[in-house]
């Protein structure tokens, strides 16, 4: 790839001038910047790399928006396995579809090998970064706590598991006020059903904030992304790990030591709060909270007994300043389809020029015909492009629209469903203490009934009858409200399992339809993706035509050393 120094277009190949211009081409130090990508994204900047690939910020030429772009390592795209893993991140995202999770909205391969995914593009500040400056308060770690949660809640009721919950992946952004969180980094996701892409026993994630079942490479649950969060809640809270070592003895203690509680290392924090920390950081899976749901709502409950309210979210503030510094960026292809369209009109111009006695070369006509004829095949592939880009993007935002309103919905049942069981499990203690009351008085009833002294109707009741009669009386009255108290709490339970069974009936149907939007939206999302990636290859091929039917015309114009200027573009061309 080389780049024009007077106009700023990018060429493949290895032409010698630019076909535009004749200006010099020199090459490009990062190729991916400046090119287009699926025929829309325009790549401007890298933005960071990591294990498995690099990510760049680029422009979405249709729309009108920035997104990320991040590029599967080339050593890695070799290897299929590493190709579904890579874009496992897209479809484990767009499965999800939540509020505080980053949103994928497209994914695929160039034609010459580049696996790419495309994702919103974020500014803000990473968790870890914001830990690293010190212990956060409480009622701001407890609504960054919530929302990971929530969209762990999320996540885990459609069956995808993270596996990699860290501060690196959770990001707070810019422009809200106060915070407003989003979960990344979905490569390392699993989700019901896949096949494996790994061998048995592959151990991923990160050592600090890996759950016991993980460090073991045993299978996961949702609880495992539970005590990852309870690694990070303690973080916060104090800005120590709940275990410090080399990675062999991190492993070691996540299996067998006990996690301190974070009042260890700042006995300011609440009972309460240690007991919550403690809870996600159990051993055993089953000892952990039951969902995240559960975990949310709890957290809920504790924020409001503090009284924190969580102010309205505002919309981000638009990056004006990017856009107009976009303006200035190398041309993109809609561009460079006007620009060629101008130079086939300056070609044309600048025979008479050069030739003013009638005696051009025959091929010069011919050749500058066949370029315009060649920019308008390229405008009508440009012109289906933009069509197929906006079908693309007007299908996506209308099944994201459908995935997020089904998913709040689920949410709100979810949220249902935890009171319920919560409601339940307050039932079945109350009914087993008034059991355990029937239980102690039941023996000492039929002692002291069995002992009443009797006596004929005719008799008085004597100081020593009456006295049995109250204790006997007092002893019944106790196993009579017992009795009455279970009865009425089995009525309740029963109440409880039937909306309990609604709810999940409820569940099952929202999971079906959201399963159904995604299916439907896959199937024809990747049939717009394969259009789009034709049209883009074949438009990529015009513009080398175009390329290398201008470059010989350029050459011959640069051979008149009163035209070059003109043919730079520094001076119009006169007519």
């Amino acid at each position: 790839m080389k780049i024009c120094k007077i106009c700023g277009a990018r060429f493949r190949g290895d032409p010698s001038t630019c076909p535009l211009d004749g200006g010099a081409l020199v090459p490009v130090p990062d190729p991916l910047v400046g090119r287009t990508v699926m025929g829309r994204y325009v790549i401007e900047e890298k933005i960071g790399a990591g294990g498995m690939g690099t990510v760049y910020k680029a422009k979405h030429e249709v729309v009108g928006r920035f997104v990320a772009v991040k590029f599967l390592s080339p050593e890695l795209a070799y290897d299929a396995a590493n190709k579904t893993r890579f874009l496992r991140e897209a479809r484990a995202a767009n499965r999800i579809n939540h509020e505080h999770i980053i949103d994928i909205t497209d994914f695929g391969e160039t034609d010459d090998g580049l696996v790419f995914l495309v994702m919103e593009y974020l500014e803000g500040t990473p968790l870890n970064e914001v830990i690293a400056r010190g212990p956060i308060p409480l009622p701001r770690a407890l609504v960054i706590g919530l929302q990971i949660a929530q969209a762990l809640a999320r996540a885990h009721e459609l069956d995808v598991i993270h596996r990699d919950i860290k501060p690196d992946n959770i990001f707070l952004l810019d422009g809200y006020d106060g915070d407003f969180i989003k979960i990344l980094d979905f490569g390392l996701a699993h989700m019901k059903g896949e096949l494996r892409v790994t061998a048995t026993g592959t151990v991923f994630g990160t050592p600090e904030y890996m759950s016991p079942e993980q460090a073991r490479g045993a299978p996961m649950s949702a609880a495992a992304d539970l005590y990852s969060l309870g690694c990070v809640f303690f973080e916060m809270l104090t800005s120590f790990l709940p275990f410090q070592g080399s990675t062999p003895d991190l492993i070691l203690k996540h299996l067998r030591e006990p996690a301190r509680a974070p009042s260890y290392h700042d006995p300011r924090i609440p009972t309460e709060i240690d007991r919550i920390v403690l809870k996600l950081l159990e051993k055993r899976p089953d000892d952990r909270f039951k969902s995240a749901h559960a975990l949310a709502d709890e957290l809920r409950r504790h924020l409001e007994q503090l009284r924190v309210s969580q102010r309205p979210v505002e919309e981000p503030k638009p990056d004006l300043g990017a856009t107009l510094v976009m303006e200035k960026k190398s041309p993109s292809v809609g561009g460079l389809v006007d620009r060629w369209r101008q130079r086939v009109e300056v070609f044309r111009g600048l025979v008479s020029r050069a030739h003013p006695h009638g005696d051009a070369p025959a091929w010069l006509g011919p050749a500058i015909e066949r370029i315009a004829d060649q920019v308008e095949l390229l405008a009508t592939l440009r012109t289906d492009l933009e069509s197929t880009i906006l079908d693309s993007s007007t299908q996506e935002s209308q099944a994201r629209d459908a995935r997020m309103r089904l998913g709040r919905a689920l949410d709100a049942l979810s949220h249902d469903e935890v009171r319920v069981r919560r409601e339940l499990s307050e039932a079945d203690a109350r009914i087993q203490e008034a059991r355990a009351r029937i239980a102690q008085v039941t023996p000492t009833l039929q002692q002291q009934w069995a002992g009443l002294p009797v006596h004929s109707p005719t008799a008085g009741l004597t100081d020593e009858v009456v006295a049995a009669l109250a204790a006997v009386g007092g002893l019944a009255q106790i196993r009579l409200e017992s009795r009455q108290l279970v009865s009425s709490l089995d009525k309740d339970r029963r109440k409880l399992l039937a909306e309990l069974d609604d709810l999940e009936f409820q569940m099952g149907q929202l999971k079906g339809r959201l399963g159904g939007v995604s299916a439907a939206t896959d199937v024809d999302l990747d049939d717009l993706r394969r259009q789009t990636l034709e049209l883009d290859r074949r438009m990529q091929e015009r513009l080398d035509a175009v390329a290398r039917e201008a470059e010989p015309v350029v050459r011959h114009f640069m051979a008149f050393p009163h035209l070059r200027d003109v043919v730079r573009g520094t001076h119009d061309v006169a007519v």
